[in-house]
């Protein structure tokens, strides 16, 4: 079964560059599967103020206090319609990504989530945050969240 999680007021923009490489315009989380043992589902929708290239990669990170876990790491275009290893998503083009199997942590007033867009290059080791959003999962709560 699905439980769409999340409300209006946990959805920020998390670095200072925040949006590099685009608009979000509102995010989906749902929790699935057992109570026991459930996973989230994350779909962000947005629009690209700059060419995303076919190389990004996807972070889901949660963070509780000074602690930062990483939970997942996609290619933008295995989850994104609007990508493909032929093309980026342009500038102007709207754009939208499931994120599905994030581990789910738990519920506790200070964690929060984190999706990235980052991108590789050779110069740095750490491919470089390009847009990121902070969201908090509370247990129960309305189906979307928007800013």
């Amino acid at each position: 079964f699905l439980l769409a999680l999340c409300s209006a007021n946990d959805f920020e923009y998390c670095t200072k560059n925040g949006h590099d490489y685009g608009v979000v315009s509102w995010i989906e989380v749902f929790r699935v599967g057992p109570q026991e043992n459930p996973t989230l589902t994350i779909n962000v929708f947005g629009t690209a103020t700059k060419e995303i290239s076919a190389g990004t990669l996807v972070y889901v990170a949660y963070r509780s206090g000074d602690f930062t876990g990483l939970l997942k790491t996609y290619d933008l275009c295995d989850v994104s319609l609007a990508c493909n290893i032929d093309s980026e998503i342009e500038a102007g083009d709207v754009f939208d990504f499931s994120l599905k199997d994030v581990l789910y942590v738990g519920f506790d007033e200070g964690i929060k989530y984190s999706v990235s867009l980052r991108q590789k290059t050779a110069e740095e080791e750490d491919p470089i945050i390009k847009m990121c959003i902070d969201f908090k999962v509370p247990a129960s709560a309305s189906a979307f969240v928007s800013i």
